[in-house]
C-alpha cells in the first residue's frame, strides 16, 4: 500500500514539472479562429528595458523588453515626479508614452498615481472582455490616490497589487492576460524595467516647508482677491499655503533677481501659468 502511494506521488511530481517546463516556452503563433492553449512566460519580478539606437529620422526613443512572452516596444521618454522621488531608487512610478507588440497578441494602458499599468494578451480571443476589468480595476487605484488630498485621514500609500490582478483570464480557455507596470530601477544601463503590479513601490520624499522659502506671493488675474504663496526649494516650486490650489514650475536666482516660472491649478481644477521676475536688491 505505501509502495502504491510512493508511486502515485511520484507520478503527480513527474507531471507537475512537466506542465512546469512548458510555462516556459515561447508562445507560437496563434490564429484567432483557433481554441489552441498558449503558454505564457511567468514574467517574473523585474525585466530591465534595453534603449534601442535611433533610427535615421527618429526624434525619440524607443525601448525594448519583454513580457508574459511578448516582445513590448515603448516609444517615448519615460518620466516620474522629480520632486516625490528626486533619488534613482528601484520602484519608483514611471509613466511612458507609446505601448506596442507584434504578431496578433495585444497589448493596452493605463495610468493612475503618476504610473503606468498594462496589460499583455497573447494571442486574441476575448480581449476586450479583460480590458474593461483590467482598466476598471486601475480606475479603483486611481481613485484611492484622489482620496489621499490634503489634510485627508488617508495617509498610506494605495497599494497597486490590492486592485490590478496578476492576470486575468477565464480559467477554461488557458488564455491568460499578463499585467505589469512601468517602473525606475538602479541596475542595468536604461534604468528603467517592466515589474509586476506588486513590486513594492518606495515612500516619497516628504518636503519640509520648514527648509523651503516663501519669497513671493502670486494674485490670481481672474480674482485678484485670491493671493496664493509660493513654498520653493531646489529650484522648484512645490505648492501654495492653500491645499485645495496647487503650484508647479521652476524659479532660477541669478545676482539679486529671482525669475518664477510655473502654472496655478485651482481648486476648480482650470489653470493659469505665471512667469514672473523679482529684484531682492
Amino acid at each position: 500500500m505505501k509502495k502504491q502511494l510512493l508511486l502515485g506521488l511520484m507520478a503527480m511530481m513527474t507531471g507537475f514539472t512537466a506542465c512546469k517546463k512548458d510555462l516556459v516556452k515561447t508562445p507560437d503563433k496563434t490564429p484567432n479562429n483557433t481554441k489552441q492553449k498558449v503558454n505564457v512566460v511567468d514574467p517574473g519580478t523585474v525585466v530591465e528595458l534595453t534603449l534601442a539606437p535611433r533610427q535615421p529620422g527618429e526624434n525619440f526613443d524607443t525601448y525594448l523588453g519583454n513580457w508574459g512572452g511578448v516582445s513590448v516596444k515603448m516609444q517615448g521618454t519615460p518620466v516620474w515626479d522629480h520632486d516625490k522621488y528626486p533619488n534613482l531608487v528601484n520602484g519608483v512610478p514611471c509613466t511612458g508614452s507609446g505601448y506596442s507588440v507584434g504578431d496578433q497578441n495585444q497589448i493596452t494602458t493605463s495610468s493612475a498615481g503618476g504610473q503606468d499599468f498594462f496589460i499583455v494578451y497573447v494571442a486574441t480571443a476575448s480581449f476586450n472582455a479583460y480590458v474593461q476589468n483590467f482598466t476598471s480595476n486601475v480606475s479603483s487605484l486611481a481613485s484611492a490616490y484622489n482620496n489621499m488630498l490634503p489634510n485627508s485621514p488617508i495617509t498610506t500609500m494605495p497599494v497597486a497589487s490590492d486592485f490590478v490582478k496578476v492576470t486575468y483570464g477565464d480559467g477554461n480557455t488557458g488564455y491568460v492576460a499578463v499585467t505589469g507596470k512601468l517602473i525606475r530601477i538602479t541596475t542595468g544601463t536604461s534604468h528603467f524595467a517592466f515589474a509586476t503590479v506588486g513590486y513594492p513601490t518606495p515612500a516619497p520624499v516628504t518636503v519640509d516647508d520648514a527648509n523651503l522659502m516663501n519669497w513671493y506671493t502670486l494674485t490670481d488675474p481672474s480674482f485678484p482677491s485670491m493671493h496664493y504663496q509660493l513654498f520653493c526649494g531646489n529650484g522648484r516650486i512645490y505648492h501654495t499655503q492653500l491645499p485645495n490650489v496647487q503650484a508647479t514650475g521652476t524659479y532660477t536666482f541669478v545676482g539679486t533677481v529671482y525669475h518664477f516660472i510655473g502654472t496655478i491649478t485651482r481648486a476648480d481644477g482650470s489653470t493659469f501659468p505665471f512667469d514672473v521676475t523679482i529684484d531682492i536688491g
